[in-house]
């Protein structure tokens, strides 16, 4: 995976503490990233050379599942290459169009594309640092139920300050991706 999201430093500043231990607000960042990419589905940190393998749907386009879409190596249909500009096109936002063409139905169309950003946008990092944040003022301590036998417990990412806000969700909907692409 690529690096964080934001660092430890940046986390101490944010909750305005004197001092922080880095390996525990390492993981806490990575458990906001992580939080946020299962929120919105996507990966976000840029990918080269993604290989994805999609079914053809009978129609025109298709939806690339993660986006922004920053190339696109190959394209194949049922193992026939596609040519780029005569075969398909496709824009940053993963519209695959098959041109001249539909998308054959159950087919198995694969692409070989790169994908995320190689800067991670602010407005993400930022939410990523209020989780983080959240989080570690309130650590998992929210116990929703437990075991005795095998030992289980389960937490509750609401009281444990994970879970992302109605503002957050509102904020981050750009980057997120439809239910048609998945």
């Amino acid at each position: 995976m690529a690096s964080p999201w934001a660092t430890p430093e940046q986390l101490r500043k944010h909750l305005k503490l004197p001092a922080i231990d880095t390996d525990q607000a390492s993981t806490t960042i990575a458990a906001a990233e992580t939080v946020i990419r299962g929120e919105l589905e996507q990966t976000i940190d840029l990918v080269a050379d993604d290989t994805i393998v999609l079914v053809g749907n009978g129609r025109t386009v298709i939806n690339l599942p993660e986006r922004p879409v920053t190339s696109v190596t190959s394209v194949t249909e049922d193992g026939t290459l596609l040519v780029a500009g005569t075969g398909y096109r496709v824009n940053r936002y993963g519209i695959l169009t098959r041109l001249g063409a539909r998308w054959p139905l159950d087919a198995e169309i694969t692409g070989i594309y790169s994908h995320g950003y190689a800067t991670i946008p602010a407005i993400v990092k930022q939410v990523c640092l209020q989780v983080a944040g959240r989080a570690w003022v309130r650590p998992s301590t929210a116990v929703a139920a437990e075991s005795l036998g095998d030992r289980s417990i389960t937490y509750d990412k609401d009281r444990t300050g994970e879970a992302l806000t109605e503002y957050e969700l509102r904020i981050l909907r750009p980057y997120a991706r439809g239910n048609e692409s998945r």
